[in-house]
């Protein structure tokens, strides 16, 4: 997406093939974004904190090549269909950035995230879902990455442990309660227990996938990250899980304001 202040003069998310998913252009594409794609996830076992075994299920990863295909499918729905929507929502989720922080790459990054995959009309419905209601025929390898990004969540994943043997992070989303296992060897490198990263995620089976943009919040300011998540759907009426579903933008503000850094997603 184009480095312009202005939200009505950019482009569409998704509209090309690097940005469309969130990248920087700091020399990932998407073929480095799913480079274990053609691999079988191994089937893991996990050690939960009661000591108990937990299996991953082992489910072969998305095929890259179709989810470049839906990628492209999905961004030109979006194009064609509701750019002239974009520029509203926009200034909905820049509502509190100052005017350098709209500027900024990595927040017109956010934003495209958010208008495809967080963004509900009054119905409730996502560009994604209207996207997979629209009746496209898709292959089967289109119809399990469409499957997969169709239960794309918002979440606040809090790192417990990593596993070096086969890079999962194993964590729980923290808005939710409930653990998860993610996979993302760039995201790995870059994590130690207690850390938190908030980003949206696809699952493959049982393990999650970040989806572009990840914002990391250092252990040392995780507590401060729960208390302002706990403040804001407080504000706001909802309960935690409600608020990653109905606020996904609130969350990421509040995640930026003691974010230690932001970096694009890797396989």
């Amino acid at each position: 997406m184009a480095d312009d202040s202005k939200p009505s003069k950019r482009r569409p998310p998704r509209a090309s093939r690097r940005k469309r998913r969130g990248h920087s252009s700091d020399g990932h594409d998407d073929a480095a974004t799913l480079a274990a794609a053609h691999a079988l996830a191994s089937e893991a076992a996990t050690t939960t904190k009661d000591g108990k075994r937990r299996k991953v299920k082992s489910v072969r990863q998305l095929d890259p090549e179709a989810f470049r295909q839906v990628d492209g499918m999905l961004g030109s729905f979006a194009q064609r269909r509701f750019g002239k929507l974009m520029p509203k929502v926009a200034e909905g989720f820049f509502g509190a950035a100052s005017e350098d922080e709209r500027k900024l790459p990595v927040l017109q990054q956010a934003f495209a995230l958010y208008f495809v995959y967080g963004y509900r009309d009054g119905q409730g419905l996502r560009i994604l879902d209207m996207f997979a209601r629209f009746g496209l025929k898709l292959d089967r390898e289109q119809q399990r990455v469409l499957a997969a990004l169709q239960r794309t969540s918002f979440v606040v994943f809090a790192l417990d442990r990593k596993n070096d043997a086969n890079k999962q992070l194993q964590g729980r989303d923290l808005l939710r309660g409930v653990p998860m296992t993610a996979l993302d060897r760039g995201v790995f490198d870059h994590l130690v227990p207690g850390d938190v990263i908030v980003a949206y995620m696809f699952p493959v089976g049982d393990l999650w996938r970040p989806l572009g943009m990840c914002t990391k919040v250092a252990r040392a300011k995780a507590n401060t990250l729960g208390k302002g998540l706990s403040q804001l759907a407080q504000q706001q009426g909802f309960s935690p899980p409600q608020l990653a579903d109905r606020r996904p933008a609130q969350i990421f503000w509040t995640a930026l304001r003691v974010a230690e850094r932001n970096f694009s997603a890797t396989a």
